[in-house]
């Protein structure tokens, strides 16, 4: 409660609420939750002129916004990089010990922003990685990256030039980050994209706006390593563009961009590895693996991928098993359907210092996979058991 009241009380919807923090601290969120509702409310009734309204409707936007983002922001990953970032912090090692995740997050976001927002940005991109707009360089190590604004400006606005032809505006914003565990700067670029119209409401009457919704580009560079991703839309075209403009703007030289092929995952050996488990699971904290989701494509022929989906219950089959029993096989089920993809949920040993007490991820065949959103400490024990299931050779470590 001391955390809800220190947000609320520090937020510029703060003064048009009238709550009695003296209340008992359990019935204290319900009175805040009300307060608000009844200041909603009272707004259909208030003689407001536009300029004050439209100020109030702001706060009540950031007060909604604020408190999803700290919601959403109070996982385990997230845990992982505000302590990262706050390494030293006593005021937040306080914090840590004596409330949960949830409470801390909102901690975060009130006390210490800007770090929120680091955070934020960096699990933002991780969710995007190794997907369709997502790749990966190798450039010149410990290059010093341009911290002047103006020249930020400049590779923001020369990267929204690449979208004139689609319809993309002049206006443009970046922001930079910098992460805390490995020293990685990140680059998000906001574009104006096209004009769009959407539908809302306003004043309790139904109505369409015309918005210039903002296209996000996002840029990570690692000093230590020399690996740069980049997150754009248009395809590899756009991705050359974007690196060539970074070198000129940014890091003010000419870069010679590596690409990095991504890692392909031999999702068929899961057939036998699941089935019948070769290794001792417990090395590695864990006590099963099972495969939730599979999804199939007949070899050698035109046809359509389709999906088998398990119960997540570690006493049921696992879509393996059911893809044995359901599926159609004139031959033998090896030859005939190859995994193009798969979920897996592994299932943690018994520990005190652990709620969670399992995790999942999903793979492609592609080599495209969620691995990198989970803590690094289940990212080392995912790509522990891939090995072990002979996905990737042991000398491959990128997920």
């Amino acid at each position: 409660m001391p955390i809800l009241r220190e947000f609320t009380q520090q937020h510029p919807l703060a003064q048009h609420l009238n709550i009695d923090w003296s209340e008992e601290a359990d019935k204290l969120p319900a009175t805040v939750i009300k307060a608000v509702s009844g200041f909603e409310d009272s707004l259909l009734d208030a003689q407001l002129g536009r300029e004050d309204k439209e100020k109030v409707e702001l706060a009540l936007h950031h007060w909604h916004d604020d408190l999803r983002r700290a919601h959403l922001m109070s996982n385990d990953l997230s845990i992982q990089e505000f302590r990262s970032t706050c390494n030293g912090d006593e005021a937040f090692d306080e914090i840590a010990a004596n409330y949960d995740p949830q409470e801390l997050s909102l901690w975060m976001l009130t006390h210490r922003d800007q770090a929120f927002r680091n955070a934020e940005m960096h699990i933002a991109f991780q969710a995007k990685s190794n997907g369709k707009y997502w790749k990966k360089h190798r450039i010149q190590a410990d290059l010093d990256l341009e911290q002047d604004r103006s020249k930020l400006e400049a590779f923001c606005s020369s990267v929204a030039k690449l979208y004139k032809n689609s319809g993309g505006g002049d206006n443009s914003h970046v922001e930079v980050s910098k992460r805390a565990a490995d020293g990685s700067v990140q680059l998000t670029i906001y574009i104006e994209g096209p004009i769009t119209a959407i539908a809302h409401f306003a004043d309790s009457r139904f109505t369409r706006i015309n918005t210039r919704i903002a296209l996000e580009t996002a840029l990570v560079y690692q000093p230590s390593t020399g690996f740069i991703e980049t997150v754009v839309k248009g395809g590899a075209k756009n991705h050359t563009a974007v690196l060539e403009l970074f070198g000129k703007h940014v890091v003010e030289q000419e870069i010679k961009p590596e690409e990095i092929e991504r890692t392909k995952y031999k999702l068929n050996a899961l057939r036998d590895g699941m089935l019948e488990p070769f290794d001792d699971w417990s090395k590695y904290g864990v006590e099963q693996i099972r495969l939730r989701r599979a999804k199939f494509f007949p070899t050698g022929q035109t046809g359509t991928s389709f999906q088998v989906e398990a119960s997540p219950a570690k006493d049921q089959q696992d879509a393996i098993q059911l893809a044995l029993a359901r599926l159609k096989v004139h031959h033998s089920f090896e030859s005939e359907y190859n995994m193009i993809g798969a979920s897996i949920i592994v299932y943690k040993l018994a520990s005190e210092d652990e709620k969670v007490k399992h995790f999942s991820f999903d793979l492609n065949a592609n080599g495209s996979s969620t691995i990198k959103n989970l803590t690094e400490k289940n990212q080392a024990i995912a790509l522990a058991v891939l090995r072990s299931l002979n996905v990737i050779e042991p000398e491959d470590v990128a997920a």
